[in-house]
C-alpha cells in the first residue's frame, strides 16, 4: 500500500491511519488470500481464511448426516457441515457456497447439479462411491500404482494384492483359439496366476511354473493341449533350464477344482513329453485342491527330486499312471485321490522304463499315502487301474518309513504291489512298510498285496531281490478273488524274496486264504510272520488257509483268532505244501477252528520243526496237528479242547518222528495216531494226554492217560520205563514193542 501508517496508540485518529485502515478493510473483505497485516506489521486472517479454519473445523469434528433427508426427498442445509445423499448415485455431498443469505434449500426430486452445480463454492461430494466406481474399474488398480507385469517389493500394497489371469493378458476362453505365447509372459512373471473365468484355455505348450508360482485353476476351468500337441501341459522351471540338475525351485503350487486335460486318446507315446506334467527338483510341491487330470498318453504327474510335498484331492479320468513318484523323494503327504486310471494309481519307483526315467540316486523316505478312492468304472479308454500303490524298483534305491492307508474302490489287477517291474534292473529295499484299512477288491485271479521279486534279476553282490525290514498289515478287508490268496509273497530262482518280519492284524469276514508264501523255500524266506485277530469265513476248497506256503518261515505266531472252515474236507490254520515249503517254529494260542481237515499240517520237511498250541479249541476237524514225512517234529499243546470227526485223532505221523508234550481234552479219546512208519513219542514226565501207548514210543519215564482198555496194564495213568508200561493205580503192566 502507497499509504504509509503511523504507530500511534489504538485507537489512531490519524488521516493516515484512517486510510491505510480502509484499504485493510477491502482486504479482509474481498481477498482470496488467508492473511493481511496490520500497520504493526501483524498478520490477520481474512474472511477466507476464516472460513477455511471453520471448515477444518468442521472437517474435523465431523459431518452431520441429514437422516432421512435426500435430494429425491428435500431438506433444508443449516450448516456447512451437514451433508445430503444423493440416491442416484450413493454419495453424500455438502454445499461450500454461502449461507449469507440464510440456510441452502433443496427442493423436492433435485439432484446436486440442478440445485447449484458440483464445484467448488458449490455442491462437493464427500463419500467413497465415486472412489469405489473408480477402483472397480478394468483399469482401477492403477488408482493404488499395480500394474501388470510389475514386480513390487514385499510389503507394499502392490506385493499384497497382485496376482495375474489370463484375461490381464487379452486371453479369453475358447475351444479353437490356441492361446500360443499370449501367456508366456504371465508365467515368466510368477506369484500368483488365477485361471478364474470358465471356459477352455488351449495350449501348444508347456507352461514352465517358477519358484514362489501359485497356480489357481477354477471350477469350470479346463488347461487342453491341442489336438496339435504331444507334450507336457506343465513343467517347473529348474527342471526346464537343466533337467533339475542346478537349483531347486522353492515353493510351486497348483490347487483348484479345474481340470488339466492332456487330450492323449489318440495321441502316441512320445517319451517323457507323453507326461502330464513334470516337476522335479522342488523344494516344496503343493498340488490338489479337487482339480482333475485327463487322459495323459502315460503319468499324469510325474514327480522327481522333491523334499516336500503335499498332494491333496487330485482326481483322475486317465489312460496310465495317475501321480508316479521318482527318487529323490522325502517327506510326501499324498491323500484323497479319487477317480479311474487305466495303470496304476499312485506308484513310487526308481523307473519303469528308460523313456520314462528321470530319477536320480536317493530313496523315499517318510511318504504317507492315505485315501485312494476308486471308481469302479472304465476310463475313457475302457480300461481300469492294474493297482492302487505300486512300489517298484529299478536301481538300488531305499524305501524308509512307507505308510499307506485307507485303500477303497475296484482295482482292475492287486491292491498294492511291492516288486520289480518287467524292466527292472537292481534290488528293491523297503525298511518300513506299513499298510492299514485296505478295503479295495482286486480283480479277477489277483491278491488284494503282492510282495514279489519275480521280475527283478539282483545284481552281482544282492542276495535278494526285494528285502523288506518291517512289514505291517492292519485291518485288510478286501474280498479274495476266486481261489486267490489275500497276500501273497513270491519270487522266483533268479530273483529272491525276505520278509524279516511281517505282521497282519485283522482280516475279512470271509476269505480263500489270508497268505500264501509262493514259488519255494528257496526264493522267498519270511523271517517272522504274526497273525492276529480273524475272525473269517473260508471257501471250501483244497487250498483254504490262513498260512499256506511253499516258500521258508523262521517263526509262525497266530492268536486271538477263530477260523471256520465249510466242513472237515478242506481247510488248515497252517498248510506246509510240499518239500518246498519249510518252517522252523509255530506258535498258535487264544485260538478257534470250527471244521477244516487239519490245525496245522507239515509236510516232507528235513529240518526239525516244534509247534507250540495253547489255549485253542478245534471242533470237527479231521485231524489237529498232522506231520506228513517231515524228519524231527515237536509238538508242544498245553490247555487245548480237540473234538474231532469220528475215526480221527488230535495229532496223526505219518511217515514222521515227532516228540509230544503238554495238556489237550479229547473227551476221554484217543489223540494219537501213526501211519506209514511214522513215531510219536511222549516227552519225560506226566502229559495230559488221553492216547493208545500201544502206538506211542517209549520215552523213560514218560507218562499219560491210556485210552486202550484191552492192554494189559489197563486203561488209566500210566508211566513207561525200558518199554514197560504200568499204571499206577492198579500197578499192571503193559510190555510195549516200540
Amino acid at each position: 500500500m502507497a499509504t504509509q501508517p503511523t504507530q500511534d496508540a489504538v485507537p489512531s485518529e490519524s488521516p493516515r491511519d484512517l486510510k491505510f485502515n480502509a484499504g485493510k478493510i477491502d482486504e479482509f473483505v474481498t481477498s482470496q488470500g488467508w492473511t493481511y497485516i496490520d500497520r504493526f506489521g501483524q498478520k490477520h486472517y481474512t474472511i477466507d481464511g476464516i472460513n477455511y479454519l471453520s471448515q477444518q473445523a468442521m472437517a474435523a469434528y465431523g459431518y452431520v448426516i441429514l437422516t432421512g433427508k435426500t435430494f429425491t426427498t428435500g431438506a433444508t442445509i443449516n450448516n456447512p457441515n451437514e451433508v445430503l445423499l444423493n440416491t442416484a448415485d450413493g454419495e453424500y455431498y455438502k454445499w461450500t457456497g454461502s449461507f449469507a443469505s440464510g440456510p441452502k434449500v433443496v427442493p423436492a426430486n433435485s439432484t446436486p447439479a440442478s440445485t447449484g452445480g458440483i464445484a467448488p463454492g458449490a455442491w462437493i461430494g464427500v463419500g467413497d462411491a465415486s472412489l469405489r466406481a473408480a477402483l472397480a474399474a478394468v483399469s482401477g488398480a492403477g488408482l493404488v500404482g499395480v500394474s501388470v507385469g510389475s514386480v513390487y517389493p514385499a510389503g507394499t500394497v502392490g506385493s499384497a494384492i497382485q496376482y495375474r489371469t489370463p484375461q490381464m493378458y487379452g486371453i479369453e476362453p475358447s475351444t479353437t483359439n490356441i492361446i500360443g505365447s499370449g501367456l508366456d509372459a504371465m508365467f515368466a512373471a510368477g506369484g500368483d496366476i488365477r485361471f478364474e473365468k470358465p471356459g477352455t484355455y488351449l495350449t501348444d505348450r508347456a507352461w514352465i511354473l517358477r519358484s514362489g508360482t501359485r497356480l489357481w485353476i477354477g471350477p469350470g476351468v479346463t488347461i487342453r493341449a491341442a489336438s496339435t500337441y504331444n507334450g507336457n501341459l506343465l513343467r517347473n522351471y529348474a527342471y526346464e533350464t537343466d533337467g533339475g540338475a542346478g537349483t531347486a525351485d522353492d515353493i510351486i503350487e497348483i490347487w483348484g477344482a479345474g481340470t488339466l486335460d492332456y487330450d492323449g486318446l489318440e495321441k502316441p507315446f512320445s517319451g517323457l513329453n507323453a507326461m502330464g506334467a513334470i516337476f522335479k527338483n522342488v523344494t516344496t510341491l503343493r498340488i490338489g485342491g479337487g482339480l482333475m487330470f485327463r487322459n495323459s498318453r502315460k503319468y499324469c504327474w510325474l514327480i522327481c527330486k522333491v523334499q516336500n510335498l503335499h498332494a491333496d484331492g487330485l482326481r483322475f479320468n486317465t489312460i496310465s499312471d495317475g501321480i508316479h513318484l521318482q527318487p529323490p523323494i522325502e517327506n510326501a503327504w499324498i491323500k484323497n485321490l479319487s477317480g479311474v486310471t487305466g495303470d496304476d494309481f499312485c506308484a513310487l519307483t526308481d523307473g519303469d522304463y528308460p523313456n520314462y526315467d528321470i530319477a536320480e540316486p536317493g530313496d523315499f523316505a517318510n511318504i504317507n499315502i492315505e485315501g485312494i478312492y476308486v471308481r469302479n468304472v472304465n476310463n475313457d479308454e475302457g480300461t481300469r487301474a492294474t493297482s492302487l500303490v505300486a512300489l517298484g524298483t529299478a536301481g538300488m534305491n531305499t524305501f524308509r518309513s512307507i505308510s499307506v492307508s485307507k485303500l477303497y474302490g475296484q482295482s482292475g489287477n492287486c491292491v498294492l504291489y511291492a516288486k520289480g517291474d518287467a524292466q527292472s534292473r537292481g534290488r528293491m529295499k523297503i525298511e518300513r512298510l506299513a499298510i492299514s484299512d485296505v478295503f479295495a477288491t482286486p480283480g479277477p485271479g489277483a491278491q488284494a498285496i503282492v510282495i514279489d521279486g519275480l521280475h527283478g534279476p539282483q545284481p552281482a553282490g544282492v542276495t535278494y531281490a526285494v528285502e523288506i525290514d518291517t512289514l505291517s498289515i492292519t485291518n485288510i478287508m478286501s474280498q479274495s478273488a476266486a481261489n486267490q490268496p489275500l497276500i501273497m509273497v513270491t519270487g522266483d530262482t533268479n530273483a529272491q524274496t525276505i520278509v524279516h518280519s511281517m505282521t497282519i492284524d485283522g482280516t475279512p469276514r470271509t476269505a480263500y486264504s489270508i497268505v500264501n508264501l509262493g514259488a519255494n523255500a528257496s526264493q522267498v524266506t519270511v523271517g517272522k510272520l504274526n497273525i492276529s485277530n480273524c475272525n473269517t469265513l473260508f471257501i471250501k476248497d483244497p487250498n483254504s488257509a490262513i498260512v499256506n506256503t511253499r516258500g521258508y518261515i523262521g517263526s509262525l505266531v497266530i492268536s486271538n483268532s477263530n477260523y471256520h472252515f465249510d466242513d472237515s474236507t478242506y481247510g488248515y490254520a497252517y498248510r506246509g505244501v510240499g518239500v518246498d515249503g519249510r518252517i522252523d517254529s509255530i506258535f498258535m494260542s487264544n485260538c478257534r477252528q470250527d471244521d477244516g481237515v487239519n490245525v496245522v499240517s507239515v509236510q516232507r520237511q528235513t529240518q526239525q520243526v516244534a509247534v507250540h498250541i495253547s489255549n485253542t479249541e478245534m471242533f470237527g476237524v479231521q485231524t489237529g496237528v498232522n506231520f506228513i514225512n517231515v524228519s524231527s517234529a515237536r509238538l508242544f499243546v498245553d490247555n487245548c479242547w480237540y473234538r474231532g470227526d469220528s475215526g480221527y485223532t488230535f495229532i496223526a505221523s505219518n511217515g514222521s518222528s515227532v516228540i509230544l508234550s503238554g495238556s489237550v481234552e479229547t473227551d476221554g479219546n484217543n489223540a494219537a495216531a501213526t501211519s506209514n512208519g511214522g513215531t510219536i513219542t511222549l516227552a519225560r514226565g506226566m502229559q495230559g494226554i488221553s492216547c493208545d501207548v500201544s502206538k506211542i514210543t517209549s520215552m523213560d519215564g514218560a507218562g499219560c492217560h491210556n485210552t486202550n482198555g484191552s492192554l494189559s496194564c489197563g486203561s488209566g495213568q500210566v508211566v513207561v520205563q525200558t518199554k514197560v508200561w504200568k499204571n499206577l493205580f492198579s500197578s499192571a503192566t503193559y510190555t510195549s514193542s516200540i
